[in-house]
């Protein structure tokens, strides 16, 4: 130990390491970059000489030897000297062993002398397992010397020695290693209702046992794995059927023992308990074939059902398989956008579907192999088709009765109308049951475009929806007005009046004006006109003959019908006129009288009339009119007295009956 003053051990692990001394030499005193920590012997059970180089093998008990060179201003107050495991498997520890220094102690250097048990074991998770595991694994690990200052400030050193305490090792080929855990790819074993278990199991002093426990209740109780007819393969199989779905990473564990009973490290067999999970495939009972794709929802329980990104870790459906009853019908694949972490669902298409009742059943597989199953069944049903055979052949006129009829079809050949209802602008005009066919009667009230609605109810509760937009336009009245008597060769003015229903103005309507001459049978369009605001057309002619006039307004696409109006004869009748008659006579002397008149029709006799008491007209004389239009007569007057003369030009088919200004004649 030296004359130097002793150093008190804080602490000792549970190697139970002895107390060791302090002894100042007479090494460099360290610079400003703190104290300064050199290895200078490492021994244990292994054997050797204490030199320490780095991956040095150590077994049992072992002794480690540092010097501490420091200066005043950075005097160590404390040390510690430790061993820690490798972390790679549960249950390892730490060895320390820790030193108070005090003033003076490490000036200008002191030598630390501290004792490992590196074969140290602890009850693993408790004495209720039985495991006694090391605290150091076998195989490379550190010495690690820390050494602290009051300044503060800790300097480190370090050692790498290779563990070799003849421990057993055992591994899990079938768990990926630290290098597989990602955040995107589930890692682990996979377990479903049961979980084929294999380890392989090693020793310096063989291989006695390998054993199976979960800290996790739900787990099976703890077993031993058959060992292997040959190599190192150890196995064994493990009801999971009752563990709950979940990803157990801490609660699985597997140990080796060798001859002697030592136990080495526990092994964590990290496990995802998958029993599957529910799909919902949102598709009504009754489908028509083409309905494809179908959406499909799935859950897990959840323990598996994790938001992202933590779900890339567990589980989630990779591929979806939909059968017609029993056959595959597709297969949807797995794709990252589709289905990795995308909890919502995906797509399955069912392709076209024969008609009929079938069972669809959706099997879709995870990426641990545990299946999601739903039998669904389906009736594949075509549409009920209607076809309109009355009601859209024509516009109807508003304030008219309309009626609609159609068939029914079906390509299915099964489903029928069982109800239907016919709607206008959504109010219902007309229902039925099967096995009458769609029809109802409507009166249309409003001009513009209605919706028809014909609603189909099939027997197994399908629907079938038509709409025909129908447009409604208005009647129109057309009133014609004009002279009932004309003259020959002057105007004559006709004007159309043409109202819509409900008296509104037809502006913009085009009329034309019929002429049918008297006597004829054909009517001749004299011209055709545009109303104006107020519904009002003036057509101005030169009066000819006798005829007939009437107004026709033409229907306006979309808008209005055409009417047309009643008949009205106008009367043409011919000029005549009397040039400067005789106003005095003497009796029994004639006078002469001329008359002009036109038109011109040959063998058109004038008539000169006098008035008698009674109010009668009489002819006194007639005179035939002379292709220069005028034609003179002689009068000879019967008695004296004032007489009352006219003359006269009988009507025929094209003029009507024409009389002169009447004149008064003195007779002496």
């Amino acid at each position: 130990m030296g004359i130097s003053r002793a150093v008190r051990s804080f602490a000792v692990a549970a190697s139970a390491a002895a107390l060791c001394a302090v002894a100042p030499v007479s090494a460099a005193v360290a610079d400003d970059t703190g104290a300064v920590i050199t290895f200078d012997r490492i021994s244990s059970d292994a054997g050797g000489d204490g030199t320490v180089s780095s991956g040095q093998k150590i077994t049992g008990t072992t002794e480690v030897t540092v010097t501490v060179h420091a200066d005043p201003g950075d005097e160590p107050t404390a040390a510690v000297v430790s061993i820690t495991g490798s972390g790679e498997y549960q249950g390892t520890g730490t060895l320390e062993q820790t030193f108070a220094l005090h003033p003076g102690d490490c000036l200008p250097s002191c030598t630390l002398h501290a004792t490992l048990d590196t074969a140290a074991t602890r009850q693993f998770a408790g004495a209720a397992y039985g495991v006694a595991a090391p605290l150091v694994n076998d195989g490379a690990n550190t010495l690690h010397v820390e050494v602290n200052s009051p300044r503060p400030r800790t300097v480190t050193a370090d050692a790498v020695v290779t563990v070799d305490n003849g421990r057993p090792v055992v591994t899990l080929p079938d768990l990926p290693g630290d290098d597989a855990w990602t955040h995107h790819q589930p890692v682990g074993l996979s377990a479903d209702g049961e979980l084929s278990l294999r380890a392989t199991a090693t020793g310096d002093n063989g291989v006695s046992r390998v054993h199976y426990f979960s800290t996790s209740g739900a787990w099976p109780s703890p077993v031993d794995l058959t060992a292997p007819g040959s190599g190192s393969t150890w196995t064994t199989t493990l009801d999971t059927s009752a563990v709950p779905a979940g990803l157990y990473a801490g609660d699985v564990y597997v140990v080796a023992y060798d001859k002697d009973g030592r136990a080495g490290s526990p092994v964590r067999a990290v496990t995802l308990v998958d029993h599957g999970f529910t799909i919902t495939p949102k598709l009504a009972g009754v489908i028509h074939p083409d309905e494809t794709p179908v959406s499909v929802t799935y859950a897990y329980p959840s323990a598996l059902n994790k938001p992202m990104p933590y779900n890339f870790n567990y589980a989630y459906p990779v591929s979806t398989t939909v059968s017609l009853d029993g056959t595959a019908q597709a297969t949807t694949p797995v794709d990252a956008y589709t289905y990795q972490g995308n909890t919502a669902g995906f797509l399955a298409d069912l392709g076209r579907l024969p008609y009929g009742a079938h069972t669809l059943t959706f099997d879709s597989v995870d990426n641990r192999g545990a299946h999601g199953r739903v039998d669904l069944p389906v009736r594949v049903v075509s549409e009920v088709t209607p076809t309109w055979t009355e009601g859209f052949e024509d516009f109807p006129v508003v304030g008219s009765s309309w009626k609609f009829t159609a068939t029914t079809s079906a390509a299915d050949g099964v489903s029928r109308a069982e109800h239907w209802t016919v709607d206008v602008d959504g109010t219902a005009v007309a229902t039925g049951s099967y096995p009458a066919q769609p029809s109802g009667a409507w009166k249309a009230a409003a001009t513009g475009v209605h919706e028809v609605r014909l609603t189909i109810g099939s027997q197994f509760g399908d629907t079938t929806v038509r709409s025909m937009p129908l447009r409604v336009v208005a009647a129109t009245t057309t009133q014609l007005t004009g002279p009932a008597t004309s003259t020959y060769g002057r105007k004559a003015a006709f004007t159309a009046t043409v109202a819509q229903s409900g008296g509104k103005p037809a502006a913009g309507a085009k009329v034309s004006f019929q002429y049918k001459q008297a006597g004829t049978t054909t009517w001749k369009t004299r011209a055709t006109l545009t109303a104006d605001g107020t519904g009002k057309a003036s057509y101005v002619t030169t009066a000819r003959y006798n005829g007939a006039w009437r107004a026709v307004t033409e229907a306006r696409n979309l808008t209005w019908t055409s009417s047309t109006s009643k008949t009205f004869t106008s009367h043409v009748k011919a000029v005549l006129t009397v040039g400067t008659p005789a106003t005095t006579a003497i009796h029994g002397r004639p006078v002469s009288c001329t008359a002009a008149s036109s038109p011109y029709v040959k063998g058109t006799a004038l008539r000169f009339q006098a008035r008698q008491k009674d109010g009668r007209w009489v002819t006194l004389t007639s005179a035939t009119l002379a292709t220069t239009g005028k034609a003179t007569a002689k009068i000879a007057f019967s008695h004296t007295g004032t007489w009352t003369v006219r003359v006269y030009r009988p009507g025929t088919t094209t003029l009507t009956d024409t009389y002169s200004s009447s004149w008064t004649v003195k007779v002496t």
